[in-house]
């Protein structure tokens, strides 16, 4: 897999079209004004959006080549979703370009199975694109939810990064509704589970874990250990 770069990405006004040409120059890629907040979900913020932020990037097409980035309350978004999908990757890594319509085609498959299961899987992704005209061509491509390009391409999306160990690009990480892992070896298994027969891939860890500690104390170790990421990204002084 190719290593790991980050971008800077510029801010533009909010609800400009976006052009998906290749040749079209970056200042149609713009996402939505920095500061113009999504309607908020009722509550306090989960362990997710504490994790994530305060809002997600859902890109709503207009036609065949024109798109429009719209701006989601990551609670909101994630609602009723019981497994989470963190996927790192870029448009300029050959793997990633290669596995994007596999992992698509598997998103599609679990979320249209019947019953309880059906529309509660969900993906981030967590942009490697190196500026905003790539992001908007890629993202195209998916069907899911992303990280703002200056989050995934900054701290948050390197503190990502290291919390779940991602060495190298395509990576998908598996979370459950709370924020715990469930799986950092997505990426190789759906390959071998097309069918999603095993979906999630609950670690036994996990599922131990579960299993011995009660709801209520799993909610305080993650609120404190999110604490500790949110003040590794905004430390004193800066």
């Amino acid at each position: 897999p190719a290593d790991l770069l980050a971008a800077e990405e510029e801010e533009e006004e909010e609800g400009e079209v976006l052009s998906l040409d290749d040749g079209a120059p970056d200042a149609a890629a713009a996402p939505p004004a920095a500061g113009a907040a999504p309607p908020a979900a009722d509550g306090p913020p989960s362990a997710l959006a504490a994790l994530l932020g305060p809002e997600l990037y859902a890109l709503e097409m207009v036609d065949e080549k024109n798109a429009r980035i719209a701006s989601r309350d990551t609670d909101a978004a994630l609602r009723g979703k019981k497994v989470i999908g963190l996927y790192f990757s870029a448009d300029w890594c050959g793997p990633c370009v290669q596995f994007t319509p596999e992992l698509v085609a598997f998103y599609d498959r679990i979320n249209a199975r019947r019953g309880r299961a059906k529309d509660t899987f969900e993906i981030v992704w967590v942009s490697r694109c190196r500026d905003q005209q790539s992001y908007v061509n890629y993202f195209a491509q998916m069907t899911w939810l992303a990280l703002p390009p200056e989050e995934a391409a900054g701290e948050r999306g390197q503190a990502l990064a290291a919390k779940y160990k991602v060495q190298g690009i395509p990576s998908f990480v598996l979370l459950d509704e709370e924020g715990g892992v469930l799986t950092t070896n997505a990426r190789q298994l759906i390959p071998q589970d097309r069918g999603g027969v095993g979906f999630p891939w609950k670690s036994p860890l996990h599922v131990l874990y579960h299993a011995l500690v009660p709801r209520t104390i799993r909610k305080g170790i993650r609120e404190k250990l999110n604490t500790a990421m949110q003040a590794m990204q905004n430390p004193k002084g800066r």
